[in-house]
Order: C-alpha cells, then structure tokens, then sequence
C-alpha cells in the first residue's frame, strides 16, 4: 500500500510510522510499526476489512482512497483479470454503478471482424441496498429542501405559482420517498421503528 507510505509522507503529514501505529491503536485496531512496514514495502500483500477502515481513519482519508489511490484515472485490477480506471472502481465499490466488463459477440457490420466492446453491469434490484438506500436519501433531502422553500414562500407572501411549484415538488419527493421506503421494507432492510422516521 503505497498511498499509507504517501500520506504519511513529508508533503502530507510527515507522519512517522510509529505516530501512524499509535492512531490505529487510539481508534481501538491498534496495526504494528512492523505491519505498516510491510504493508508500505508489499511484503504484506492484503489487508483485512477492519485494517483498511482504521488505516484510513487514521490517516483521516476515505478508505476507498487505500483502495483505489491513483484516482480518477489510474488502472486497478478490481477482479483477478478485470482493469479498471479507479474512478469506475470507486464507482463500483460505492454502489453508484456497476463493472464494466467485456462482452463478446460483438462485430463490425462491415468486414464481420471481432470488436472488444465494454458492457457496464447492472446490479441485481432484488439484491441491491445501496442504490435504493442512495435514492431514498436523496427523495428526503428534495423533501426537506421543498419543504423549507415552501416555508420561506409562505412567510415571505411569493406568488401563489411558486408556492404551488413548492408544494409539488414536496409531495412528489414525498411520494418518492415511501415508495422506496416500501421497498426498503420488502428487501427486509433495517428503515427503523415505523414509516414516521422516514
């Protein structure tokens, strides 16, 4: 892991192995002088879950960040023989978009030659949480956006046309909002006690 090595630098924290190691114990994961050593050289060749999320605490960066350091451009083999620009693996590994992967069968109409032609993957509706969970979050935010511009223009006497514009866009991410809310619920995903917290 070249980027801890990078970020503890002398252009970015100047921060020693030691101090580094001193951190991931203060946050509870405590990650050897030894470890960050081999971790820094790649005589350790992967890290586990909890040593990358503490290592990125500890640093103060996103963990996506260990994961995927010469972002936006830089190749990753997200998968054993899958490259990636890191900004399409980030997107991946965030739940924003899925791979993309070469799809066969494809050819040039006109000399029937073979074309390698990159599909981007779909996630599976039945089996994706991120994405609903990203869309409801953003139908509550233009719900309390909506929410608060219709207060204002209340309060402030705007014209009746913009406060019915408030009041739609209010009830439409309303709308919006328990719907994925309902199918949150389907997923049998933890969306609290009752519908309200919504």
């Amino acid at each position: 892991m070249g980027e801890v090595r990078r970020l503890r630098g002398k252009e970015h924290s100047a921060l020693s192995a030691a101090k580094l190691a001193e951190r991931t114990t203060d946050i509870g994961f405590g990650i050897s002088r030894n470890v960050l050593a081999e971790l820094e050289n790649g005589r350790k060749k992967s890290v586990d879950v909890a040593e990358l999320l503490v290592l990125a605490a500890a640093l103060g960066v996103s963990p996506a960040q260990l994961m995927f350091p010469d972002l936006p451009k830089g190749e990753v083999e997200v998968l054993p023989g899958l490259p990636q620009e890191s900004h399409d693996a980030l997107r991946w590994f965030s739940g924003e978009a899925g791979l993309l992967k070469p799809s066969p069968g494809w050819s040039d109409t006109e000399n029937e030659e073979p074309v390698e032609m990159w599909v981007r993957e779909q996630f599976d509706p039945k089996n994706d949480r991120v994405s609903i969970t990203r869309e409801w979050l953003q139908a509550l935010q233009t719900m309390r956006r909506a929410r608060a511009q219709l207060r204002i223009g209340l309060t402030t006497k705007e014209s009746a046309e913009h406060v019915e514009t408030m009041q739609m866009a209010y009830e439409d991410a309303r709308r919006r909002s328990e719907v994925l809310f309902h199918q949150m619920t389907d997923l049998d995903m933890d969306t609290g006690d009752d519908e309200a917290d919504a």
